[in-house]
């Protein structure tokens, strides 16, 4: 659809749209914003427990948890940023100004998205490689430590940053202004590397799904001691975070891309798109005490968590042979 431009007073093209669609883009922008604050507080205290408390912080697991609920955290905390800045740009008229594709890329939100989005979906396949390797080799996974969690979570973020910095030097050759101010994500990209943003999303999804499907096979009917018992307990509940990434990240991501669904008609897929990283703090505090005992003291200010949380951490450190 072909969308009317007209000159500004000070210079600058912009479209020509009726209230109707400002209106619009305004309660779905304010929809995400709601959605972004959500994600940030249901993440962002995951992250800070984890780091803020030795007994939880020496704990594998939760580094890999942690480097999860970073990437979901900041990427909601992108949604409440772009909210807060594109309704402005509404109310202020200058949402419709033409800008550069070089400009929009460079939007503090579409900053965030770059890196947080690609790293929300390594971390998901991230988690599913872990879990596979806990279960195929028990006896030498135990020995691991935090540093082999460390270097799982460092090696996504490095890996990340590499397409991140190929995308922003591909944006920077377009210079001429072409898309209205709110920029949205496909606006800072070049069209190529939006569709492989997109598909990395989408492979890694699928890739931590399918993994996990050996990895439940291989968990059933381990010993029931109490480091496997405690492997296992941890497989299922990462394993229960896998269902809620087919239900509300391929599900929607396969809609989105494949469906005749008209775009105008797809706000509610994006929004399901969100709903995984909001459930986090839900399924960690649900089925780990240390992590329900952290949150507790972090909320309350305390230095410390109850002795019982620590008395987790010792059981899964003893009797270790050799660090990764």
């Amino acid at each position: 659809m072909v969308v009317e431009l007209r000159n500004r007073t000070d210079g600058q093209l912009e479209q020509v749209q009726p209230q109707a669609v400002v209106d619009t883009l305004i309660r779905n922008f304010i929809i995400y914003g709601i959605e972004g604050l959500i994600m940030t507080l249901t993440n962002i205290p995951i992250v800070l427990t984890i780091l803020r408390y030795k007994a939880i912080r020496d704990q594998k697991e939760f580094i890999i948890v942690a480097g999860l609920a970073f990437a979901d955290g900041f990427n909601g905390f992108g949604y409440l940023v772009a909210a807060i800045g594109r309704v402005n740009q509404l109310l202020s008229g200058n949402a419709f100004v033409l800008k550069s594709r070089w400009h929009c890329g460079t939007t503090v939100w579409n900053i965030f998205w770059t890196f947080t989005n690609s790293f929300a979906g390594l971390m998901l396949l991230v988690i599913s490689i872990d879990r596979l390797l806990a279960v195929s080799i028990p006896l030498r996974y135990f020995t691991f430590t935090k540093r082999y969690a460390c270097i799982l979570v460092g090696s996504a973020f490095a890996y990340i940053c590499i397409p991140a910095t190929v995308s922003f030097v591909l944006a920077y050759q377009f210079q001429e202004p072409e898309f209205p101010a709110y920029c949205l994500t496909g606006m800072g990209m070049h069209d190529r590397y939006y569709n492989y943003f997109v598909m990395f999303h989408l492979v890694t999804s699928f890739g931590s799904v399918i993994l996990y499907g050996p990895t439940l096979r291989r968990s059933v009917g381990t010993s029931e001691l109490t480091k496997v018992a405690r492997l296992k307990k941890v497989t299922y509940t990462l394993g229960i975070h896998t269902c809620f990434t087919f239900l509300f990240n391929m599900v929607p991501d396969l809609l989105i891309l494949y469906s005749n669904i008209p775009s105008s008609s797809q706000t509610p897929f994006y929004l399901m798109l969100n709903l995984n990283a909001m459930m986090n703090i839900l399924i960690f505090t649900l089925r780990f005490k240390e992590m329900r005992n952290g949150l507790k003291a972090l909320i309350t200010c305390r230095t410390k968590i109850p002795a019982a949380t620590a008395k987790v951490q010792s059981i899964q450190t003893q009797t270790r042979n050799r660090a990764f």
